[in-house]
C-alpha cells in the first residue's frame, strides 16, 4: 500500500489518539490496526502492500473510536478488556436513565457532574482526585446513590466522560507536557518551561516530571492546579533543601468516593450588597414623585460593621423634613440602626422642582425636555449610549 490519503489519515488519527491518551505512538498505531481486525500495525502494513484497502464505513468507525479515549492508566496497568471497551453509551449520556432514575451529565470547567433528583456525583478534572457524591438532607426523597449497583453505574458514566475531557486537554497541550522524554523532562502546558523536577506552591512538595505529567499537572499531594506548579521554588528560603518529595500511589480516582450530605434549604446571606438593595427598594417605596425617585436611586447607602446603616440623600431631590418611613421599617426588621443625612451635590437635571409635580417618568421627561427647549439647552444630536 502506497502512502495514500487514507494511510496518512490513519497515521494522523493514531497520533491524535496517542496525544489524547498520553501513550506511545506505536501503541496507538497497534490499536488503530486492531480496530481493523489486524493483530498489529506491522500486519496491517503488510496487508496494505498486498492490495488491502480500507472501506469508508471503517474509516468513519475509526474516527469515532479516536473520540472515545481510554484513561492513560489503562495502558500502563495492562487491562486489555478495558483497552478494547467501546463507549457507545456515552453518545447518549448527556441525559438518560439508570434503572428508574433519570440523570443528566454535564461538564463544568472540566469537572464532570452527573446528577438526578436529590443526588449528584462530581468527578474532578484532577485525575488524582476522589469523586464526590452528594445527597440532600431531605430524608423523604429517594437517594439511589446509596444503592451500590446504581452508584457503580453512575460512577462509570461520569468517569468515562471525565476520560474524554482529560483526553481533550491532553490533545490541546504540547506532546511533551503529557509524555516525559528519556531524561524525564516535561514541558509546562502554560508557561512552556521544561524541567524534570517541579514544585507546588501550596504544599511545598517536590514532584517529578513523570508524576506531574501523569496527573495532568495537578499536584499529586494536594491537588493544586497547573497555575500553582513551578520549575523553581522561588518562595523557598533554603533553595528547596527542606522541601520533601510528594508521594503518590497513582490516581486516586479509582478509590472510594467521598460521600457528603448537603443541606438544600435556602440560606439567607445578608451581605452588604443585599442590605443596600433592600434599603434602596424601600426608599423607592417612600418616594411619591419623580424627584424623590431620583433621590432614592442616587442615594448613598453604606452598611457599618456595628449593625448600622448610613443613608445620604441629596437635598435637592429629597425633602429634608421627610423621613424615609419604609426604609426605616426595613432596617428595623434587619436589626439595623439608621443614620440619615442630606447633602448637596450636582443633580442630573436642572429644575428639580419639575419632578415634584408628577410621578410619571415619561411625563417628567416631556416636561424636562420642554423646559430645556425654552432656554435653547437641548443637544444638537441624540444622546449616545456609552
Amino acid at each position: 500500500m502506497t502512502e495514500t490519503k487514507e494511510f496518512r489519515r490513519l497515521k494522523a488519527l493514531a497520533k491524535r489518539y496517542a496525544r489524547a491518551n498520553r501513550i506511545a505512538q506505536h501503541q496507538a498505531l497497534d490499536l488503530i490496526a486492531g480496530e481493523l481486525d489486524f493483530p498489529s500495525w506491522t500486519k496491517f502494513i503488510a496487508a496494505g502492500k498486498k492490495g488491502w484497502q480500507i472501506a469508508t464505513d471503517q474509516m468513519e468507525g475509526l474516527e469515532a473510536f479516536v473520540k472515545r479515549p481510554v484513561p492513560a492508566a489503562t495502558f500502563r496497568n495492562g487491562e486489555p478488556e478495558t483497552m478494547n471497551r467501546r463507549f457507545v453509551y456515552l453518545e447518549e449520556a448527556e441525559q438518560g436513565m439508570i434503572g428508574d432514575h433519570a440523570y443528566r451529565l454535564q461538564v463544568v470547567l472540566h469537572d464532570v457532574i452527573i446528577a438526578g433528583e436529590g443526588w449528584s456525583i462530581t468527578v474532578p478534572e484532577n485525575p488524582g482526585a476522589i469523586p464526590i457524591v452528594e445527597t440532600l438532607t431531605d430524608q423523604s426523597g429517594e437517594r439511589p446513590v446509596l444503592d451500590p449497583e446504581f452508584l457503580e453505574t453512575a460512577l462509570r458514566l461520569a468517569r468515562d466522560r471525565a476520560a474524554q475531557v482529560r483526553a481533550e486537554i491532553s490533545t490541546d497541550w504540547p506532546r511533551r507536557s503529557t509524555k516525559p522524554d528519556l531524561d524525564r523532562v516535561v514541558r509546562h502546558p502554560l508557561s512552556h518551561v521544561e524541567s524534570d523536577m517541579w514544585f507546588c506552591v501550596h504544599c511545598n512538595g517536590k514532584i517529578t516530571g513523570a508524576q506531574i505529567a501523569q496527573n495532568l499537572w495537578h499536584c499529586p499531594g494536594c491537588g493544586a492546579s497547573p497555575l500553582d506548579i513551578f520549575d523553581t521554588p522561588f518562595w523557598s528560603v533554603d533553595e528547596s533543601k527542606s522541601l520533601l518529595p510528594v508521594k503518590a500511589d497513582g490516581p486516586a480516582d479509582k478509590g472510594k468516593p467521598d460521600f457528603r450530605i448537603v443541606d438544600s434549604r435556602p440560606k439567607l446571606d445578608l451581605n452588604e450588597d443585599k442590605v443596600v438593595l433592600l434599603i434602596r427598594s424601600a426608599l423607592l417605596d417612600d418616594a411619591t414623585n419623580i424627584s424623590e425617585k431620583l433621590g432614592a436611586l442616587r442615594a448613598e447607602i453604606r452598611v457599618h460593621d456595628d449593625n448600622g446603616v448610613w443613608i445620604r440623600l441629596e437635598e435637592d431631590l429629597w425633602p429634608e423634613d421627610k423621613d424615609p418611613a419604609q426604609a426605616l421599617a426595613v432596617a428595623e426588621l434587619l436589626g439595623l440602626e439608621v443614620e440619615v443625612e442630606t447633602i448637596w451635590s450636582a443633580i442630573p437635571f436642572a429644575w428639580p422642582g419639575l419632578g415634584e409635580i408628577t410621578s410619571s417618568t415619561s411625563e417628567y421627561t416631556r416636561i424636562m425636555l420642554d423646559a430645556y427647549g425654552q432656554y435653547g439647552g437641548l443637544p444638537d444630536k441624540k444622546a449616545k449610549a456609552l
